[in-house]
């Protein structure tokens, strides 16, 4: 029988935990807790994923601080500083962390939202009460400050 019928052949299969959680690393950054999640399906004991993180971690494979600047930085390109924040506690970093980088993006929270802004509605200000509700949830959805939102559709001309 062939590697393949013994379903040897499928990527993945057979390749250590070390191994695993390297190549996760290979293609992007991942925080401790969604590694962890990632490898747990693939380790024999606790004790086996323990010393895999602790490898990753010692030879500087994987680093929530890294983690945390890649995150925030792709996405200030798109959101606001609130969903952003929300989106790194969902992989359970230090709160002191977040809140640095959360402090860090609000500095520039105006000129991103208003970047957003004149991308999706090409720097047109509203034109009644439906389209001011219309940017208005858009921005928010996004994660932007309302006070921000409200200076940016008010006139969008200030800079």
């Amino acid at each position: 029988m062939s590697d393949f019928s013994q379903g040897q052949g499928r990527r993945g299969q057979g390749r250590s935990l070390l191994a695993r959680g390297i190549s996760y690393l290979s293609r992007r950054e991942h925080s401790e807790y969604e590694l962890r999640k990632k490898l747990a399906p693939h380790a024999e004991s606790p004790e086996e994923l323990d010393e895999v993180m602790r490898r990753l971690k010692k030879e500087n494979w994987q680093s929530d601080s890294r983690f945390l600047q890649a995150t925030a930085n792709v996405a200030a390109h798109k959101w606001g500083a609130m969903r952003i924040a929300a989106k790194l506690r969902q992989h359970h970093l230090s709160e002191s962390d977040v809140n640095a980088t959360l402090q860090n993006l609000q500095l520039s929270e105006y000129e991103r939202a208003k970047a957003v802004w004149e991308k999706k509605f090409k720097g047109v200000a509203y034109a009644s009460p439906q389209e001011y509700a219309k940017q208005m949830r858009f921005l928010l959805s996004r994660g932007f400050s309302p006070d921000v939102v409200r200076k940016i559709i008010r006139d969008p001309s200030d800079d």
